[in-house]
């Protein structure tokens, strides 16, 4: 099928002549003026290639071109005109973006040679405009399934409140978050994970993906502590992002539910704040290991923590602290837990919309430039 092209003159006279001489290489349609053409754009288009004369009576060619312009960005804009001085070529430059500026009389062949051309062009414009619109409906389906990677719900657990969020800057993010039972253990532990590959985007949300998939694989294959769990996924994952120069930092902790014990190995991620309202006071929970994914054969340390009634834990990614405002003032810890004092005594997914209410009120009217992730833990 021939790529169409609209040629547009008021003089009924050269169109016929015109499409007489070019309608053996190409589809042609004619309109006698801007307006005409205009409804012609809109009922029969797109069109590859749209020739206008620059003097016609109401609508002149750069107008004309110029709403082209605007409806159909992609149709590449010529102009074929007997008014050839400089300040029309000017504004059909700038008004119009023209392709191509050719004037009257035209040999056939060199009409038909621009013509051909803005038509390769306009095929180009198309093929690329179609790649693009691949690669966003392949991103939009990548993005859907890694949101069902994501927890459902929050978990159960007697004697603790429970909640998490992950917000991504782009369509698929590198945070990870995670609740898991140890099959071992039935329900008397429950981990949970929290976790940032390095940057965002599609990279990192397919690292995030095969690293929560050797986690868990590996939490209800055979029970061991948290450090011997962060060394065997770290293992695993070194060799397929050794050459690609990511890595993930992980705050992996298991809850001791009937002792009231946290343990946890910190893989190069943010410090996990344990609050205690009673005395207002934080302390962190810290430790050592590199990030997953840099040495094969790192070596992680367990730490462990005895927690009670009413302290609140949170674990979160560095997009949280480190979010800015217009000013570029950094949102940091003392915000973070003023946003958690003012919401102490509420459930924790109360305690999760708080905080995220005070990150979009610092940083309004930016949005986020990190993905921001944080999980909420309330000894009851």
């Amino acid at each position: 099928m021939k790529d169409k092209v609209l040629l547009v003159d008021d003089d009924p006279m050269v169109l016929a002549g015109l499409k007489r001489q070019l309608r053996n290489q190409f589809s042609i349609d004619t309109a006698l003026s801007g307006e005409q053409a205009l409804k012609q754009v809109q009922k029969n288009g797109p069109y590859a290639v749209i020739v206008s004369d620059f003097m016609m009576p109401g609508m002149n060619g750069v107008e004309f071109l110029s709403h082209v312009k605007k409806t159909n960005p992609d149709t590449v804009r010529m102009m074929l005109t007997g008014t050839a001085d400089m300040p029309t070529a000017i504004r059909a430059v700038n008004e119009g973006s023209i392709f191509q500026f050719h004037p009257k009389p035209c040999p056939t062949d060199t009409l038909s040679t621009a013509i051909q051309s803005a038509i390769g062009k306009y095929r180009k414009v198309v093929a690329n405009q179609n790649q693009l619109n691949n690669f966003k409906s392949s991103l939009a389906e990548a993005s859907r399934v890694q949101q069902k990677l994501m927890p459902k719900s929050d978990p159960q657990v007697d004697g603790f409140d429970i909640a998490g969020r992950s917000i991504w800057c782009d369509e698929t993010g590198g945070d990870y978050y995670d609740f898991l039972y140890p099959a071992a253990n039935g329900k008397e532990r429950v981990c949970v994970v929290v976790g940032d590959v390095t940057d965002h985007g599609i990279s990192s949300a397919l690292l995030m993906t095969t690293a929560r998939a050797f986690l868990r694989e590996r939490v209800q294959s055979s029970p061991s502590d948290c450090a011997a769990v962060l060394t065997d996924v770290n293992r695993r994952l070194v060799p397929d992002v050794e050459e690609l120069n990511l890595f993930m930092t992980m705050f992996y902790g298991e809850i001791d539910i009937k002792a009231k014990i946290i343990r946890w190995v910190k893989a190069g991620h943010e410090p996990a704040i344990l609050y205690t309202p009673e005395e207002d006071s934080y302390e962190l929970l810290a430790g050592e290991g590199l990030p997953l994914g840099v040495m094969e054969d790192a070596v992680y340390k367990e730490s462990e923590q005895q927690i009670g009634p009413g302290q609140i834990i949170l674990i979160g990614t560095d997009g949280i602290k480190e979010a800015v405002n217009a000013d570029q003032e950094m949102f940091g810890t003392e915000r973070l837990l003023h946003a958690i004092r003012e919401a102490a005594d509420k459930p924790a997914r109360e305690i999760l919309d708080k905080v995220f209410e005070s990150l979009n009120d610092f940083r309004h009217p930016r949005g986020p430039d990190d993905d921001e992730t944080l999980v909420v833990i309330k000894v009851l």
